[in-house]
């Protein structure tokens, strides 16, 4: 895990015909801009048969790193001017479910 200590794992659920909305959003801009925030993406998959759960998972210092830079980045001009124009025809999403995820200490790298 390197310097970082945890891991969040962030699933998505997509409203009903709008899965390919949300894959198109993050694909083209999302995981651009989390790029450029400094997030580190340590995997992205969706569910196989289901493209409207999308899991990925991030690395932090900590959970209090986790939640200061969710609310950072909800405060993102880029990120409101980004969920506003994807978003102008209704919601993408309709569940986010965020798991806090530490390594036991009898595991070793």
């Amino acid at each position: 895990m390197g310097l970082f200590m945890i891991h969040e794992l962030r699933e998505y659920v997509a409203i009903p015909d709008r899965a390919e909305d949300l894959h198109r959003r993050f694909a083209d801009d999302t995981l651009t801009l989390f790029a450029e925030l400094g997030l580190q993406v340590d995997g992205f998959w969706h569910e196989t048969g289901n493209r409207a759960r999308i899991v990925y998972l991030v690395a932090f210092p900590d959970a209090e790193a986790a939640i200061a830079f969710w609310a950072r980045f909800q405060a993102d001009p880029r990120w409101l001017a980004l969920k506003a124009r994807t978003e102008s025809g209704g919601p993408l999403i309709s569940e986010i479910r965020s798991t806090f995820l530490v390594t036991p200490a009898y595991v070793r790298p």
